[in-house]
């Protein structure tokens, strides 16, 4: 594509100085996923589909782009993250050329007409998901209202976010293809796995016990969670901790916490078993997270009672139906508990005693389930959505595998 919008827009776009070093890391082998996301929530959706790809291909790279912000993304030894190179044809082609991407998965707007030239140039299939019209509202298209409808023809699947988008994607368009609103697409992750011998025995051995989880606990709660627990069994007797701590460092500290106040514990990985005396089981190896989060009804998430800790994602809880307790240091996850408690999945607390007070209120059953079935819900939003985008996915992997 050099039309003459294009050629101006390049002249628009003349002295643009490169944002970043024009080296990459060596590609892997195997089919590479593109995504452009534009803040952390587009980057979990971009993640959450490629896990899901991967749980269905195989192996399967991941390269993330973005235009400012780098989002926070978790490491994973086949997923990659750089900024956008510099909009120019000469850019465009080095990054094209190095990393060779299998589809393109373009979240939001924020256009890049140079970028999306090249990409159409070489064959690349392109997916524009959930566009939003804050995203999609560039002052070049007031220059070069051509060009805007030259870089959507590059995109074989273009979707909106909800009405006012598609709207604008229409007005860039000219009317030419068929724009659905789309949504927002499923932010969520993975659940882990569980051992379902393992858990049918463990729910066997509580034998019906009222049970409670407090994850990922920093030294520095660790009183707090035990002092709420004392509290809460005083009214509930039969009531069990499940304390996993963020670190084994950490697990030596609660181990001798556990000891010198006199508490009955299953020592999980010393293969303790639970009877009916045991107020705590503790688990000093958070492995078997995925477990520990189906037998307890509610949890208390950990490193946020206190600051300096970071917080931890509530996604992969509420992904596996347990209803949230959180302090109100959460840090980077934030937006993710902002959006359970705005649905009445998770509740803050901020020290022992309304700790304390939660465990109390949680331990009606009727409030725990509703909880849970919020969190699930607010974590499927999007999930058809979702699974369209992975069927197209799909279709391209396959015909560049038949292809080759």
């Amino acid at each position: 594509m050099n039309s003459l919008s294009l050629t101006a827009y390049k002249a628009l776009a003349r002295g643009t100085k490169a944002s970043q070093p024009q080296s990459y890391p060596a590609r892997p082998d195997g089919p590479m996923v593109w995504g452009v996301v534009h803040d952390d929530a587009s980057a979990r959706a971009l993640i959450y589909l490629v896990e899901r790809l991967r749980m269905l291909r195989g192996p399967c790279c991941l390269l993330i782009t973005y235009s400012d912000t780098p989002p926070r993304v978790p490491k994973h030894k086949s997923t990659f993250c750089h900024p956008l190179p510099v909009d120019t044809l000469e850019a465009a082609r080095s990054f094209l050329d190095h990393w060779q991407p299998s589809i393109c998965l373009w979240f939001g707007g924020n256009l890049r007409p140079a970028l999306i030239a090249c990409a159409k140039e070489s064959g690349l299939a392109m997916s524009l998901l959930s566009g939003q019209a804050a995203l999609l509202d560039q002052p070049i298209w007031r220059w070069l209202p051509s060009l805007a409808r030259e870089s959507l023809d590059a995109f074989s699947v273009i979707n909106a976010y909800d009405a006012n988008a598609q709207r604008q994607l229409r007005k860039m368009d000219g009317a030419r293809h068929n724009i659905p609103v789309q949504g927002p697409l499923q932010d969520a992750v993975l659940p882990p796995s569980a051992n379902e011998s393992v858990f049918e025995e463990v729910s066997s051995d509580l034998n019906g016990r009222p049970v409670w989880l407090a994850a990922q606990v920093q030294e520095d709660e660790l009183k707090d969670v035990l002092k709420a627990h004392r509290t809460a069994i005083k009214i509930t007797h039969r009531l069990t901790l499940i304390l996993v701590a963020a670190s084994f460092p950490i697990s030596v500290e609660a181990r001798g916490l556990l000891k010198s106040q006199g508490w009955r514990v299953c020592h999980w990985e010393d293969g303790d078993p639970i009877d009916e005396s045991t107020q705590v089981i503790f688990v000093e190896e958070p492995e078997e997270m995925g477990l520990w989060y189906r037998i307890a009804p509610f949890c208390f998430l950990g490193s946020s009672l206190k600051a300096g800790h970071g917080g931890c994602d509530p996604y992969v809880a509420a992904s596996l139906g347990s209803a949230i307790i959180y302090g109100p240091n959460v840090g980077p996850y934030m937006d993710n508990y902002t959006r359970l408690a705005a649905v009445g999945a998770a509740r803050i607390v901020k020290d022992a005693d309304s700790l304390a007070r939660a465990i109390a209120q949680l331990l009606g059953a009727d409030q725990t389930a509703s909880m849970a079935h919020a969190a699930w819900a607010a974590i499927s939003q999007g999930a058809e959505a979702s699974d369209a985008v992975i069927e197209t996915i799909q279709e391209r992997l396959d015909a560049l595998e038949n292809s080759a």
